[in-house]
């Protein structure tokens, strides 16, 4: 018995010779499997054009040339982005996060829950039993510890 798998139509064949010059074809296809009792002339065919097929597929694939770039981190870049801005925006992200991990454990919380849980201040404020003017002195107190940060 031989196999020959398909991967462009998730199928694959499978061949069998049987006596008297006869072959088995047996398809599994998406739909169901279907059976062919044909001649070993037919059989032959059926193999010689699944090889050829095959070999067509393999060779326009080998043809495509990709048009999306990398960045130098290896991240992929939109067509019609700039690269340069793409790299520039990541190193900014990156000098960012360096900063907020410089700044202390409840400081870091409360700019998770304002920007990344979306948070507003006063559901902050309620949370923590303190006035909403609290929770911004502290987020004027953050902002202004992280720009000494990435001046430095």
């Amino acid at each position: 018995m031989k196999k020959y798998y398909d991967d462009c139509h998730q199928l694959y064949m499978e061949i069998t010779d049987l006596e008297d010059g006869f072959m088995h074809v047996k398809l599994h296809l998406t739909t169901g499997i279907k059976q062919l009792t044909v001649t070993e002339a037919k059989g032959k065919e059926i193999i010689e054009l699944n090889r050829v097929e095959y070999n067509d597929n393999h060779r326009e694939t080998r043809r495509h040339v990709s048009l999306e770039a990398y960045d130098p981190y290896g991240s992929l870049v939109q067509d019609d982005a700039d690269p340069l801005q793409e790299v520039i925006k990541k190193e900014e992200v990156e000098q960012l996060h360096h900063s907020i991990s410089q700044l202390n454990p409840e400081q870091q919380k409360l700019l998770m829950k304002k920007f990344w849980d979306e948070v507003k201040q006063t559901n902050i404020a309620k949370d923590e039993g303190i006035s909403k003017m609290a929770i911004t002195k502290r987020l004027q107190t953050i902002y202004r510890r992280l720009k000494k940060i990435l001046e430095k």
